[in-house]
């Protein structure tokens, strides 16, 4: 395990040195945090790993080449990238975390979350979030709109009148600044059952929630033509991502004409329409009730019934469930027509 994270961190100072080479030294980087899927239109960089770069060129919309040096160029190949985007799997090890050391100077950060399971967003949105904040610490980055301070102070998924802890926060967070935008990537399916329908709403309620707590970019990306929603579609990520790195968060943007912006996210709208909206009667109450109880992780329902069986009824009935379980399906048997009084047959 070890030899794999010390192989990896070799691996990081050799894909930024190559990319040295060949990026232009005003081409913006980005740094995209993802735990499930990533934003990745270099099929090299898809690869299974925790660190991969994509090096991409971003001049019209829905015209994005790669770069790459293996080939020759030919007529109206392109030799010199604008954007460069690191790719960072995120995990459950916080050493992997650590070891990794994130190229720099960039303050420009993307989450990128697969909303395709609503009750995995929760999870995947923590892993990213206590990431980056671990990252920040170490960095001295004072240009953005996102603070390190907000970040310490928000929670993902927490209801509006569920109790928040509070952060411990140095008086410096507050200066420690980047640029964050949150990329969704929406279903590729449309549900027509009514309590999936309100966990995605459930879901949408707590993005644009977050994404105003700290202040930071929010974008839907679609895979195809869809009106739910203000989206983009995923091939037009490049062009975005570079204007977005080159002139910041500003909605008159081409590619950000369809995003969440930050100081534009409407917290009236959030806390009324979008919290109505997100309810389901019997099944939850969006008020009260924080995103990992009213969509907990299966893994965590199959744990919860195993705790509900502790005690006299819990044991009672797995004592009746190993009986159920150990018996086997009864066979009916024909009485002879001797044995019947009516002189007809039947089943006992």
């Amino acid at each position: 395990f070890f030899y794999l994270c010390f192989t990896m961190v070799a691996l990081f100072s050799t894909l930024l040195s190559s990319s040295n080479e060949t990026e232009s030294p005003s081409s913006p980087t980005l740094i995209q945090l993802y735990s499930k899927k990533s934003v990745t239109f270099d099929p090299n960089a898809q690869v299974g790993g925790v660190l991969a770069y994509q090096a991409l060129e971003a001049t019209e919309p829905g015209e994005t080449k790669l770069f790459d040096r293996s080939h020759k160029k030919s007529k109206g190949e392109i030799t010199e990238p604008n954007l460069g985007v690191w790719n960072c799997l995120i995990t459950t090890s916080q050493l992997v975390d650590g070891l990794l050391k994130i190229p720099e100077p960039t303050n420009n950060y993307c989450f990128t979350v697969d909303l395709s399971v609503p009750s995995s967003v929760e999870p995947q949105i923590s892993l990213l979030h206590n990431a980056l904040v671990r990252l920040l610490i170490h960095q001295s980055s004072t240009t953005g709109s996102t603070s390190l301070l907000a970040l310490k102070k928000a929670h993902f998924g927490l209801a509006a009148k569920d109790k928040q802890t509070e952060a411990a926060a140095a008086e410096s967070d507050e200066n420690c600044k980047i640029n964050l935008m949150i990329c969704a990537l929406l279903p590729t399916t449309v549900t027509t059952d009514y309590q999936e329908t309100q966990a995605h709403n459930l879901v949408l309620y707590h993005l644009r929630k977050f994404a105003a707590e700290i202040n930071a970019t929010l974008l839907f990306i679609r895979p195809k033509e869809t009106e739910e929603l203000l989206s983009v579609p995923l091939e037009m990520m490049p062009f975005t991502w570079y204007q977005w790195c080159n002139n910041g968060s500003s909605a008159e943007i081409t590619g950000l004409k369809k995003a969440y912006t930050p100081d534009n996210h409407q917290t009236d709208l959030i806390e009324t329409i979008l919290l109505r909206n997100a309810q389901c009667p019997g099944q939850w109450d969006a008020e009260t009730d924080s995103l990992w109880k009213a969509l907990p992780m299966k893994e965590e329902i199959e744990e919860n019934i195993k705790k509900e069986k502790k005690g006299d009824d819990g044991w009672l009935q797995q004592l009746r469930d190993s009986v159920e379980s150990a018996t086997a399906p009864h066979t009916p048997k024909t009485k002879s027509s001797n044995s019947n009084s009516g002189g007809t047959e039947g089943t006992k």
